[in-house]
């Protein structure tokens, strides 16, 4: 008797386990994995600055553009932070940065 027991408990757990892993799926059919295009910024001496996209790249003279340094604040952040900002208003986003470069990413429409 105990045996028919084990066999119905083994058949029944082979039976959720089978409907389970048919039934589970990571994504919904039809969608792949989202799409991200990389940009960017490096600080490349006192005030310049290399915007790089698949747009464009373009290195700018941040001082002799207008732009005022606050006082007290170093020229590399101030000049990583300005371009970062100016980016994110197009849609960027920071990944990864290290003391003169700045990683960002933006998801692209498919």
């Amino acid at each position: 008797m105990k045996g028919i027991h084990y066999i119905a408990i083994l058949g029944a757990a082979g039976l959720v386990l089978a409907a389970m892993t048919t039934r589970s799926v990571a994504q919904s059919p039809g969608t792949g994995a989202q799409r991200w295009e990389v940009g960017m910024i490096k600080w490349d001496g006192p005030d310049k600055l290399q915007l790089i996209t698949p747009q464009k790249s373009e290195a700018i003279r941040l001082f002799k553009t207008g732009v005022t340094q606050p006082p007290d604040i170093h020229d590399e952040e101030f000049c990583l932070t300005w371009a970062a900002n100016k980016l994110a208003q197009e849609g960027w986003e920071p990944v990864n940065l290290n003391a003169t470069r700045i990683l960002m990413r933006r998801p692209v429409s498919r």
